[in-house]
């Protein structure tokens, strides 16, 4: 079942059609989980400038969109990146769809020439599954800055090496 439902999605760069449902997608999110806060903008100027320094992209399965991602080159650094976001429809989960977006992420940034990728996380019960999503494609903790956010809520730095 997965491995069918895996084949009919598609992940591409995001596209003017693709942002009324992908903002949809996040604003039913966003009233669960209050660190989404940023990426409506994030999503609208990976949009309106993709070869800017945000990038987006979205997973569709029969023509729905059941996912995307937004990540971008960090201004003033050579070769760094930034995950910004990445978030699947509910219904969607667990089936593959989050690492298949991570997966054009990181092939896009590749071709970009960028060598390190970096995410930050609050450490919040309502972005685990995000977390978790970071850790099964590999990003490893660099560092954790405690009561970063408010009293008990660190920021958790993650990396992900893309060249040697």
């Amino acid at each position: 079942m997965l491995a069918s439902a895996l084949k009919r999605l598609d992940v591409h760069a995001a596209r003017e059609q693709d942002l009324a449902a992908a903002l949809a997608l996040l604003a039913w999110e966003q009233e669960k989980n209050p660190w989404l806060t940023p990426l409506p903008e994030l999503l609208r100027a990976a949009v309106d400038d993709p070869a800017g320094e945000y990038r987006a992209c979205v997973a569709e399965r029969d023509g729905e969109l059941v996912g995307f991602g937004v990540y971008g080159l960090v201004s003033g650094t050579v070769g760094t990146a930034a995950v910004y976001g990445v978030l699947v429809a509910a219904r969607s989960r667990r089936a593959g769809i989050g690492l298949r977006l991570m997966l054009h992420m990181m092939q896009d940034l590749t071709k970009a020439g960028t060598r390190m990728v970096f995410a930050e996380v609050p450490g919040d019960a309502c972005v685990m599954r995000y977390r978790a999503l970071l850790i099964a494609y590999g990003f490893m903790e660099e560092t954790r800055i405690d009561d970063f956010y408010r009293d008990d809520v660190p920021q958790i730095i993650s990396r992900f090496d893309l060249q040697p």
